[in-house]
């Protein structure tokens, strides 16, 4: 995880974005051999801090099962609008695809 209050900013300002139909994971390299993972929620977009904590303990299960997490990149996913809690098994789904996506390009 990223310690520090802040420590998103870098990864949110660079270009490697990967875009799905509802979350969008920023990439940007970092520390070779350790991925770093981090959920960025808006509180209008997950109103409820039930269901942040739910999509960030979502978002971190997918990544923990992941093979990015041996890639050296600092990953950051965030949502593209309301989270609807009847589709959380999409968003992981959708996660998991946007980490495989990620996982290619670490390869190249």
């Amino acid at each position: 995880r990223f310690a520090a209050q802040g420590s998103f900013g870098p990864v949110l300002r660079s270009p490697g974005k990967l875009r799905g139909a509802a979350a969008v994971l920023h990439v940007a390299t970092g520390i070779p051999g350790i991925s770093r993972i981090g959920v960025a929620l808006a509180r209008r977009d997950v109103p409820s801090s039930v269901l942040r904590n739910r999509v960030k303990r979502l978002v971190r299960e997918v990544f923990r099962r992941h093979p990015v997490k041996a890639g050296g990149l600092d990953l950051v996913v965030a949502l593209r609008g309301r989270f609807d809690p009847l589709a959380a098994k999409a968003l992981a789904e959708e996660v998991l695809g946007l980490l495989d996506q990620a996982n290619a390009r670490a390869g190249r």
